[in-house]
């Protein structure tokens, strides 16, 4: 029988055990229909996707952009072993994906079609979440790309390494008739290893230690992918055009990123989401002293009450004291992820 555990004691058993989520409300599913799928979302976003047009079982990273080369949406891009497209997007941000690539298709044979409702997502990550996972597929030699097809209690589902909550992990994919089979032996297997079922709120305080920015806190039309930790797997600066190419290529090769995510160790009152950060030395900049605002916060029972935001990139460095307005506290900067810095 699970026990009730506080948040606390949940954080302890997933720092040294398993810990499986049900994530399905936390991003959106897209099906993917037509021989021109991949070219297409080739073509609009940021990731070369080329190799997903000649190979099954693998999966990317990707960004759409719009014109300034500011973000619409991150979308990973998952290809099964039958060569069927699933889009991951990001939370209530199926319908914004569709419209956004329908806008841009003229004479291509791709469709998508909403399944956040027919198919279930689920996650494990921790240490020890291979030894579930293995029961299941050989991953000795998996490469972040890679997918498996699956037979969980019976049920067919897709496997993938997925992000980086919990140090690393594994995220499942299985219709929504075979959810509640999945996820009963899921959960069997990760709590005969002291594992822990996580909530919500234990999923929100790993993500942020982790730095892992989301929908629509982190990841939306005011901020760029070259400001995001998630830059290096999702922009290919070798492929050819998609929208916003010209502007993310100019300020990577001018080193202009106005602005970068950073961890924020608060003190004094905590900050609301919203909130504005300023510097706490003297300025002549005629933009004032405001320098970013915060995006998430929560209370880790490893490091207090931390968050997640955007500063200017001269203020991006470990250490740097700033101020946090209106709650009149501050913070100090600090490497993402927060696990580093123990």
């Amino acid at each position: 029988m699970e026990q009730h555990l506080s948040l606390s004691e949940e954080y302890n058993v997933s720092q040294r055990s398993p810990v499986l989520f049900d994530i399905s409300n936390e991003y959106g599913r897209l099906f993917a229909h037509g021989r021109d799928t991949i070219d297409l979302l080739h073509r609009m976003s940021t990731n070369d996707l080329k190799p997903l047009e000649t190979t099954n079982n693998i999966s990317a990273l990707t960004a759409l952009t719009n014109e300034k080369g500011r973000i619409v949406d991150v979308l990973r891009i998952v290809r099964d072993g039958f060569g069927k497209t699933l889009v991951i997007t990001g939370h209530d941000k199926e319908q914004a994906v569709i419209q956004w690539l329908d806008k841009f298709t003229i004479m291509e044979d791709a469709r998508f079609e909403a399944a956040t409702e027919k198919i279930a997502q689920y996650f494990i990550g921790g240490p020890e979440a291979d030894s579930v996972i293995s029961k299941y597929a050989n991953i000795n030699a998996a490469s972040n790309s890679h997918v498996y097809g699956v037979n969980i209690a019976g049920q067919n589902a897709t496997l993938f390494k997925g992000s980086s909550v919990a140090s690393y992990g594994w995220s499942i994919l299985t219709l929504q008739q075979s959810a509640e089979m999945v996820w009963n032996e899921l959960r069997r297997e990760v709590l005969a290893i002291s594992g822990v079922v996580g909530d919500r709120e234990l999923y929100e305080v790993l993500r942020i230690e982790q730095g892992i920015p989301i929908v629509p806190n982190e990841l939306n039309e005011k901020h760029n992918p070259l400001e995001t930790p998630l830059a290096a797997q999702t922009v290919s600066f070798t492929k050819g055009c998609y929208i916003g190419q010209e502007v993310i290529a100019r300020l990577d090769a001018q080193d202009k990123v106005q602005r970068k995510l950073v961890g924020l160790k608060f003190l004094g009152e905590p900050p609301h989401v919203g909130d504005r950060i300023a510097t706490q030395e003297p300025t002549n900049n005629p933009l004032g002293d405001e320098i970013g605002d915060v995006t998430s916060v929560v209370n880790s029972p490893a490091h207090g009450i931390i968050g997640l935001g955007y500063v200017r990139g001269k203020y991006a460095v470990a250490g740097t004291i700033v101020s946090i307005r209106p709650s009149e506290g501050s913070a100090t900067v600090v490497h993402l992820p927060f696990t580093a810095n123990k």
